[in-house]
């Protein structure tokens, strides 16, 4: 009697052709997965601007914190004159200059709003730029006294 043994397991071209398909199909992942990073590390440090500029803005609850301002503000309509005031400073281990634009808000019949809207620039990297708004109530000189 004759028996008739099947050979179990694969060829060398079986496996060649195996690791070709595999190599093909990692080959056109490799650049997905690597623009991905890239644009993680860019959300990653438009992420860290946008928060340096509202630790920035959460330091200030009125007007009396932020120094420098004379005169009357004019309406955030009228962007061109728009009160910059800009500092540096140290959020973390990164250094930021920061600007604080201040304007009123007269939107909408809202009267004694000052809009404040702080950008963040980082000075090892000043093409992002984080940003953010705050609303600070308009308070008169008899009353910042009574503080």
């Amino acid at each position: 009697m004759k028996f008739i043994q099947r050979e179990q397991g694969f060829t060398l071209v079986e496996i060649l052709v195996s690791l070709t398909i595999l190599a093909i199909i990692i080959i056109a992942f490799v650049p997905i997965f690597t623009q991905a990073a890239i644009h993680n590390k860019i959300n990653g440090n438009i992420l860290k601007t946008n928060e340096a500029a509202h630790l920035v803005a959460s330091k200030y609850e009125n007007l009396a914190d932020i120094q420098g301002l004379t005169g009357q503000l004019p309406s955030c309509d009228n962007s061109e004159k728009e009160i910059p005031l800009v500092r540096e400073e140290l959020i973390g281990d990164t250094k930021y200059k920061t600007a604080v634009t201040l304007c009123k808000y007269e939107t909408g019949g809202v009267e004694n709003l000052i809009q404040a809207t702080f950008i963040t620039r980082s000075l090892s990297n000043p093409v992002q730029e984080g940003e953010a708004r705050k609303f600070i109530p308009e308070v008169s000189a008899n009353e910042q006294n009574k503080n």
